[in-house]
């Protein structure tokens, strides 16, 4: 493994892992996107193992996330699909790759960044979506959209003046996102998630429609959903996946969290999607 960086939006540094297999080439490759408010560390040890499976392996920190430059906790749809464009620049400039083969694999609201960076971009030839949420404001009560809203308006009249964002708690624990208790404490040494996030985000997550996006997608994809997940609704999940009219797949892993891939069943879950990706990649 080794980090590295690329530029994407306004010339801000998107920081990454990039793990290189030594097997023959040419090779396929999977770049990870991370959910809202994590890092790619949320994914374990599922870059390695791809990687030891013959994969090369792009994980990378959303701009305002992790090792990445940006607003801390900024981020939309249209921002993560910049950032995995540029990343599929980066990776289709390393030696060996096939760009014939190149998968994305998303979790979160980068399940939402994967379906509509592959509805935009022909590059990527499989999908991998797993607790892709249809869309936020769907999630909220009228209520708590109108909350969100004064909150936004009150932030766009702060920033005017002092040109600092109002910072929100972030409601989401790790006590929500791992059904296993080892797994979750696990996970809260580690330390992936913020804690808040900038109102500058209302507006934008507000916007959010993975609907629109996975109508358009036309490549293989795997929609995964954990049995427990307390995060997103899997009636939602699999909204998204009755969205989709290309060749796609749905796999619930049983006795999982939200955060599928380190929680309980992460290596079980692990075999299945590698089997489905070898599938379509290999």
């Amino acid at each position: 493994m080794r980090n590295i960086e690329f530029k994407s939006g306004n010339a801000e540094t998107v920081r990454g892992a990039l793990y290189e297999p030594p097997s023959p080439l040419p090779r396929p490759a999977i770049i990870f996107a991370h959910g809202l408010l994590s890092t790619h560390d949320e994914f374990g040890d599922y870059p390695e193992k791809f990687c030891a499976r013959g994969y090369l392996v792009l994980a990378i920190d959303f701009r305002g996330h992790g090792a990445s430059d940006g607003l801390r906790g900024l981020i939309s749809s249209a921002r993560n699909v910049e950032d995995l464009q540029h990343a599929l620049d980066f990776v289709e400039t390393q030696p060996g790759v096939d760009s014939k083969r190149i998968a994305l694999f998303g979790h979160s609201f980068g399940g939402d960044a994967v379906l509509c960076t592959a509805a935009r971009d022909a590059r990527v030839r499989a999908v991998v979506a797993g607790a892709t949420v249809g869309r936020l404001r769907d999630e909220l009560s009228p209520g708590e959209v109108l909350t969100y809203r004064v909150i936004g308006a009150v932030n766009r009249l702060q920033k005017a003046i002092t040109r600092k964002p109002i910072y929100l708690p972030y409601r989401v624990t790790y006590a929500d996102i791992f059904n296993d208790e080892n797994c979750r404490r696990a996970a809260e040494a580690q330390g992936f998630l913020q804690r808040t996030l900038p109102a500058d985000n209302v507006p934008l997550l507000l916007q959010q429609d993975a609907y629109a996006c996975a109508r358009n997608v036309c490549v293989p994809t795997l929609i995964v959903q954990g049995e427990l997940d307390r995060v997103v609704k899997p009636a939602s999940t699999r909204a998204v996946y009755d969205t989709l009219t290309c060749e796609k797949e749905w796999y619930e892993v049983k006795g999982s969290g939200h955060s599928f891939a380190t929680d309980c069943k992460g290596a079980e879950a692990f075999e299945r999607i590698a089997g489905w990706l070898d599938k379509h990649l290999k």
